[in-house]
């Protein structure tokens, strides 16, 4: 059995109870053939980069799973039928990923990469001229 990663995005107008159901048709489809939940990771709430079925934000989770190797396709039957799931990607992991890291911390507001920016040097122009 090969362990897979499936990272879920899904509408952020569920309720939590309906989070709960919609991790729980997964877990429960995975199982019943013959798979095993390793761990449910949830993000919560995130902005989407882009706009998904006109929302721009998403409940992000992800299902980490040992199975055989038609379960995965049979998943991403059921979920592309979903109304509730936005987006949803497996891949097979090389390696068992470190269940004992902390999830990424949400400030609530989108992360913005700039914040570490460091501005480059101003080019002078004035010194080369000097040189000439």
């Amino acid at each position: 059995m090969q362990l897979y990663e499936t990272g879920l995005i899904f509408d952020p107008q569920l309720e939590e109870a309906g989070y709960d159901e919609e991790f729980k048709k997964v877990t429960d489809l995975i199982e019943a053939n013959s798979g095993k939940i390793q761990k449910i990771d949830r993000w919560g709430i995130r902005k989407l980069a882009y706009q998904i079925k006109k929302k721009s934000q998403g409940y992000y989770g992800f299902v980490y799973y040992n199975a055989p190797g038609g379960v995965p396709s049979l998943l991403e039957n059921v979920l592309r039928i979903n109304e509730n799931c936005l987006r949803f990607m497996t891949i097979v992991s090389d390696f068992p990923p470190d269940f004992d890291e902390k999830p990424p911390e949400s400030s609530g507001e989108y992360d913005n990469r700039r914040d570490n920016y460091v501005e480059p040097e101003k080019y002078d122009t004035n010194k080369d001229a000097e040189n000439f």
